[in-house]
């Protein structure tokens, strides 16, 4: 067992459901809970950790492996480099690491070619070796079922797949058949070109995993900040998150170093965007967010910290 999961339901009137749940999530997914009252939003627990509502925000710290990553600054080009990194985000208080062997960041926007998926498995292996007794669940970012099934025989809980289901007909029943977690992020051909097209995306993934078998209390929702989308898509996409906290599960939200930051206050560089970075998560909390996902763990605690006194 990769993951000690369970699942709570919690009623607010003010979360209800959007009507598709309603009529067709909760009569597929059997959570033994009314929904008379409202909303039903599951409550993720990864080995002890709780992802979701009436809990702190939870920071996810990103180590790259890739070189090919668009940010440089959160690339760890050793197995000894990784280790620092990863001891390095845990005591400034990341709450889960997610590592990835290759970039997922659209390769339209910073020129990255695509990875092979051996040498994908050759970076994620001599990583997670450095760690075998890791404390803070692990979160492989992959869209292959082959690495992820190797990261979580190594000991990872999460499976943060960037495609939602959608990239490998065989990773929805390995996350089945493990009991990991599945972060399911909205991914369009082309991308998401509104809000709405970024739910129906989230939606159509969370009929794959009820397709395969996986329990509700083992899925997070992200709506996929980024990835080749216009910046007024995201920004608009950050204004309505109530939206994405409807469908009734934990929301990760990423917006660290994005492209959408730099392009509205002209930064080219990943390197100079900290300060957007920042202001994007505190508003992503405080617009309802669960988790954040971060490159610098630090500040984005701060962050999230504001986030949450200000919606609280």
């Amino acid at each position: 067992m990769y993951a000690e999961v369970s699942h709570s339901c919690l009623f607010t009137r003010e979360n209800a459901y959007a009507g598709w749940v309603v009529a067709e999530a909760v009569s597929f997914y059997f959570l033994l809970c009314s929904h008379a009252l409202g909303g039903i939003i599951v409550l993720v627990n990864v080995r002890g950790l709780l992802i979701g509502p009436e809990q702190p925000v939870r920071v996810m710290g990103v180590i790259n492996l890739s070189p090919e990553s668009f940010y440089k600054g959160a690339i760890a080009h050793t197995p000894e480099e990784f280790l620092r990194q990863y001891e390095k985000a845990v005591s400034q208080g990341a709450d889960i690491i997610d590592i990835g062997g290759a970039s997922t960041a659209p390769g339209n926007v910073y020129d990255i070619s695509e990875m092979s998926v051996e040498e994908e498995i050759r970076r994620v292996s001599a990583a997670l070796r450095t760690l075998p007794d890791s404390k803070t669940p692990i979160s492989i970012d992959t869209t292959s079922s082959r690495v992820a099934e190797i990261a979580l025989d190594y000991g990872a809980s999460i499976v943060n797949d960037v495609s939602g289901l959608q990239a490998d007909p065989r990773m929805a029943r390995l996350v089945a058949n493990s009991e990991a977690v599945v972060i399911l992020m909205a991914n369009c051909h082309p991308p998401c070109g509104s809000v709405q097209k970024s739910l129906d995306s989230i939606k159509a993934s969370l009929m794959t995993a009820r397709d395969n078998g996986i329990d509700p209390g083992r899925i997070i929702i992200d709506p996929g900040i980024g990835f080749g989308k216009p910046p007024v898509v995201d920004y608009s996409i950050l204004r309505n998150l109530d939206k994405f906290v409807l469908l009734g599960f934990p929301l990760l939200v990423g917006v660290s170093r994005k492209a959408f930051i730099g392009q509205i206050l002209g930064q080219d560089s990943p390197d100079d965007r900290l300060v957007g970075s920042i202001a994007a998560t505190s508003i992503a909390v405080m617009n309802g967010a669960h988790m954040i996902r971060a490159h610098d763990v630090r500040e984005a605690r701060i962050a999230a910290r504001i986030g949450e006194s200000i919606r609280a």
